[in-house]
């Protein structure tokens, strides 16, 4: 192909609307990660809360 005007306009059409779908995509990945962010700070303040309060399980041997 040759470089015509009409050529060169649509390279920078094409190459337009490729970073378009490009930036929608990164917006939307964006949308997502603050959607989780916010359901995760939604949860309990204390951790460890609803569970054994951080002590750790002992086995020991059965006597008899």
């Amino acid at each position: 192909m040759t470089d015509t005007p009409e050529n060169q306009a649509a390279e920078a059409e094409a190459e337009a609307e490729g970073k378009a779908k490009f930036r929608e995509a990164l917006e939307r990945k964006a949308r997502s990660a603050r959607s989780q962010q916010a359901h995760n700070e939604g949860g309990l303040k204390l951790k460890g809360y609803s569970g054994p309060n951080g002590q750790n399980r002992t086995f020991r041997r059965k006597a008899g």
